[in-house]
């Protein structure tokens, strides 16, 4: 799902309106929205693969994961690195882009959220989760056509649907998370026979119920949307597609190695391309900027296959030191990010 990403946003970002037009972009655009349900599945997958519920410190240290993974979500879409400039100078639509809720903030908060659930709970709390699970795949269109969010301050509204220009508002992405942990419970710890058996069973479940509900939902609600039908096929295909690549796995198949890499540092794998396609807050000039829109599908694809040794070569060196040096890993992140919130908090202009 990372490279998969990876490749709909190269060729989101610098194909040329000519291609666009072409069938094959239309192509590419069903293939790219596969990523994103799968992207939040397998956050959530991993983040219920833990026993819980988790320690007081267990607790604490995921609480400060994700509270770095939603500033870095803001990170990537600040107008100006000054806090100052930022309050007096950005236009609304600038504050719009900043507010939306995109696949970090929205991994961020479900899973704190569900952090919540798991100490309020206890050992229910797969059921109470999988039960909000369903509430918000039931509420999701409601949500939506009762403009709510536009009642809302914009920070808050964004997570509601996609009137401000969010693409992936809580209702309905956040179901992806909220299954992803309850799958991750259930299916993480269990033998393998009995892991396959219930994900195709499951899956095959939730596929026929995807196509009974399409036709309710034609017409009243967008199917790419927030449409049940539309999220429960995606589930149905993810569990599926969860055990093709563990059977690949098991058979140590060509590239599973890394694969695995790239699902250890898919954060950095997602900071890493989005700064080198669009630049950043800190380095507005992006070093493929200058190919914005200008390129063909061949272009796209040879900047694509030059682009991933680079980012896997990132994720290696960062996955060895964490591995090799733990301690010196996390005093460069946490220098790293001090410096930057205190250039952000103290530069004028």
């Amino acid at each position: 799902m990372a490279l998969v990403m990876v490749q709909g946003h190269v060729f989101d970002h610098l194909l040329s309106p000519a291609a666009r037009a072409q069938p094959l972009y239309q192509l590419e655009v069903i293939l790219h929205g596969s990523t994103a349900p799968g992207f939040l599945f397998a956050s959530g997958f991993v983040a219920g693969l833990p026993r819980a519920p988790l320690s007081a410190r267990a607790s604490l240290r995921r609480a400060q994961r994700l509270l770095f993974v939603l500033g870095i979500g803001y990170a990537l879409h600040l107008p100006y690195f000054s806090l100052w400039k930022t309050l007096a100078e950005a236009t609304p639509a600038q504050n719009a882009i900043l507010f939306q809720c995109h696949a970090l903030q929205l991994i961020a908060v479900s899973q704190l959220f569900v952090l919540a659930v798991q100490w309020l709970a206890g050992r229910r709390w797969t059921i109470v989760t999988g039960s909000l699970a369903v509430v918000v795949l039931a509420v999701g269109p409601l949500v939506w056509m009762s403009g709510l969010a536009a009642h809302l301050p914009p920070f808050f509204g964004a997570y509601l649907d996609a009137s401000s220009g969010s693409p992936f508002p809580i209702f309905p992405f956040s179901l992806f998370v909220l299954a992803g942990t309850v799958a991750g419970a259930a299916l993480g710890h269990g033998d393998a026979r009995v892991r396959k058996s219930r994900s195709l069973a499951w899956g095959a479940g939730l596929a026929l119920l995807g196509l009974a509900l399409y036709f309710p939902f034609a017409g009243v609600v967008d199917f790419w949307g927030v449409s049940p039908s539309y999220a429960l096929l995606r589930l149905a295909g993810l569990l599926i597609l969860l055990q093709l690549v563990e059977r690949a796995a098991v058979k140590g198949r060509p590239g599973i190695g890394t694969l695995a890499l790239i699902g250890h540092e898919t954060l950095l794998v997602y900071v890493l391309h989005l700064c080198l396609l669009y630049g950043s807050v800190v380095r507005p000039t992006a070093p493929l900027g200058g190919l914005a829109g200008g390129l063909g599908f061949l272009g796209c694809f040879v900047v694509l296959v030059a682009m991933v040794p680079v980012l896997l070569g990132a994720a290696w060196l960062w996955h060895r030191a964490k591995r090799e040096m733990p301690r010196g890993a996390r005093l460069l992140l946490a220098f790293s990010t001090a410096a930057f919130v205190v250039q952000f908090l103290t530069r004028p202009w």
